[in-house]
């Protein structure tokens, strides 16, 4: 492969990036939510050994949306994904000083998320009951976005796999980069939703901004209430 190949690559990410932008901007602030949780994290974890997780979900965040501007959706999915992972991972090992001290020297592998919310489930006493509370009332598409974030990260989801001859080819079309809207929202509520169902501070000091967005979803009825806070 040779440089104009490369190049015919930058040319296209330039022609497209303004309207890909767009949906990039979308994509973060369906991400919004979640990511009030994650500046509260790193500000809160400064002491923690494992502080590093909140300061690399940002990251990924940041990488994720990046990709969706420039058009280049499986690997901004990827991202996305390891965003997801980082912010469960984050809820166990701030709890687990020393498993997290055999991750960070190598020697043992980091958790799955089905590990992280077995343990919320297990140990945080509200946890369940507010998550199904939460469920009833989502916006999102999909109860869990992990399925949907493995189901591309491992090709499974047959319309995730690229068929791209040319780097240029890997810049999708505008179509499919509208898709992705979508799946940050799933994301974004998703993650949120679990930080709240194992929050262990009252509702006064909940995020305001994750007040709000729990007042329009429980329309009528009180959030305070339904979740018992």
């Amino acid at each position: 492969m040779n440089t104009d190949k490369f190049k015919d690559f930058v040319r296209v990410v330039e022609n497209r990036i303004t309207s890909n932008s767009a949906y990039a901007n979308r994509c973060m602030n369906n991400l919004r939510p979640s990511l009030v949780w994650t500046g509260r994290l790193i500000d809160s974890s400064v002491s923690l050994p494992c502080d590093v997780l909140p300061k690399g979900c940002y990251g990924a965040a940041v990488e994720a949306v990046s990709l969706v501007s420039f058009g280049l959706i499986r690997p901004a999915i990827l991202s996305l994904r390891s965003y997801y992972e980082l912010s469960l991972q984050y809820l166990y090992y701030r709890d687990h000083p020393i498993e997290w001290r055999s991750v960070s020297e190598f020697r043992q592998q980091p958790i799955l998320p089905s590990v992280a919310k077995r343990y919320l489930r297990d140990n945080f006493p509200k946890f369940e009951s507010r998550f199904k509370a939460l469920l009833k009332v989502k916006s999102r598409t999909n109860d869990d976005c992990y399925q949907v974030l493995s189901g591309i990260a491992h090709a499974t989801a047959i319309n995730s796999i690229s068929t791209a001859t040319q780097p240029a080819d890997l810049v999708e079309s505008k179509e499919v980069v509208a898709q992705t809207v979508d799946i940050f929202r799933d994301v974004g509520e998703h993650t949120s939703d679990i930080y709240i169902a194992g929050f262990e501070g009252n509702w006064i000091s909940l995020p305001e901004e994750i007040k709000t967005d729990l007042r329009m979803r429980f329309g009528s009825r009180t959030p305070r209430d339904e979740l018992e806070f």
